[in-house]
């Protein structure tokens, strides 16, 4: 386990209990405020970064970015110090997991766990972006689910404000499953980029994977800015077609296609699904196969009101029901009247010859007025002009990205809010 910073509490305030998790930019501790008597978090600069003055300044930045936000979906700003030439930051202590560790362990999230959990991330973004803050790495690691149900996004380490200088020049800072085509592109980052990331997040939630995955991070890049996304109703079936459509739209190449603002985003992921939609059976179990229905034939729509067609179709069931006398006759009343003293058979009313079959008075005349033969149902899967119905192909539900705590370049540990 790494050495405490030393014995002394820093900024003769803070005293390191355990390490939380390490990353490239340095490490959090679980600490105590000696001075308030609290639980902290305190995000301490590494070693190897202490005379980096780019990484001071990440540090730095991510204070001023957070400090000036408060709402219940963000994680809070306590203070910034520094130690032997090392930054500090001090934040509120979260018990818990973070969304990367919760995806790791138990994979895709209910849709409505997921709903609820993307709109509480889309709430603190548009707090940031009211407050001219831009996030610019909105991912799994980086939204941390408290032991009390409450979501709370962190790390504004490579956070954008309005009139704060660049940190780098040329530098494209991110993670790459996560961001928006223009960001690719080398655009300056908006409140859109931060809701294309969370649409990824959201994506990612319900089908379990994100919705590009490659073998390098420029190919997940690129295929951003080029490729569609497998629709999301194909690789999860089960969820509703509202959370997708407000999936989908969050995903849009375009800026301007997106939700206008982190707002109206989580208003459509709280939008109820409509009556049509809600009346649709569930899927049964994840993976369920995609088909569909086999044609049927519509029903025949209600004709009209008609006194005349109404009498007419009396006349022919009267006619009807007289052939079925005539044709009964033989048995009643011994055959046919004779003619010239032989007794002469006659066919029946409405049959084929000799023993025809007559339709009764509730039956349709069978079409051109011809005796026998079968309508073809529905059933019949081999009649003419009828295809079969195919499976959809679907791709199931893949692995989630790595897991770690609140700053998603830690190891994976429960129960805290560090993040890098």
């Amino acid at each position: 386990m790494t050495e405490r910073p030393g014995d002394r509490a820093l900024g003769g305030r803070y005293r390191m209990a355990a390490l939380l998790a390490a990353g490239g930019m340095g490490e959090v501790w679980a600490a105590e405020d000696v001075l308030l008597g609290r639980p902290v978090a305190v995000k301490l600069l590494g070693p190897a970064l202490a005379g980096d003055g780019r990484a001071a300044e990440r540090l730095r930045r991510e204070a001023r970015a957070a400090a000036r936000l408060v709402h219940p979906n963000i994680a809070g700003v306590l203070d910034l110090g520094e130690q032997d030439g090392r930054p500090y930051l001090v934040m509120e202590l979260l018990e818990g997991e973070s969304l990367a560790a919760r995806l790791s362990r138990a994979g895709p999230m209910a849709p409505a766990e997921a709903a609820e959990v993307a709109a509480a991330v889309a709430d603190a973004l548009e707090v940031a972006h009211r407050a001219g803050v831009v996030h610019r790495d909105v991912k799994p690691g980086n939204v941390f689910l408290t032991t009390d149900g409450e979501v709370k996004v962190v790390d504004f380490g490579i956070a954008s404000a309005a009139g704060d200088a660049a940190l780098t020049t040329g530098d494209l800072l991110g993670t790459a499953a996560y961001l928006a085509p223009e960001r690719v592109l080398g655009h300056r980052a908006t409140p859109a980029a931060d809701v294309y990331a969370l649409g990824v997040l959201l994506y990612e939630l319900l089908a379990g994977c994100p919705p590009f995955r490659a073998d390098s991070d420029i190919a997940v890049a690129m295929a951003h800015v080029n490729a569609r996304p497998v629709p999301l109703r194909q690789v999860a079936p089960w969820v509703p077609a509202y959370l997708v459509a407000a999936c989908h739209h969050a995903l849009a190449k375009d800026p301007a296609a997106r939700p206008p603002s982190a707002a109206a985003f989580a208003g459509l992921l709280r939008t109820p699904a409509s009556s049509s939609d809600a009346t649709r059976p569930p899927a049964v179990g994840m993976g369920a196969a995609v088909t569909r229905p086999v044609p049927v034939a519509a029903p025949s729509p209600a004709r009209p009101h008609h006194p005349g067609r109404r009498r007419a179709g009396g006349w022919v069931a009267a006619l009807l029901l007289v052939g079925a006398v005539l044709a009964a006759w033989p048995a009643l009343g011994g055959g046919w009247p004779r003619e010239g003293g032989t007794q002469a058979e006659r066919p029946a009313v409405g049959g084929q010859g000799p023993g025809g079959q007559v339709p009764g008075p509730t039956s349709d005349p069978p079409p051109g007025g011809a005796g026998g033969g079968a309508t073809p149902t529905v059933g019949d899967g081999d009649a003419p002009g009828r295809g079969r119905a195919a499976d959809d192909d679907h791709d199931q539900a893949g692995e989630s990205g790595g897991s770690g705590t609140s700053g998603g370049d830690g190891p994976g540990r429960g129960g805290s809010s560090g993040h890098d």
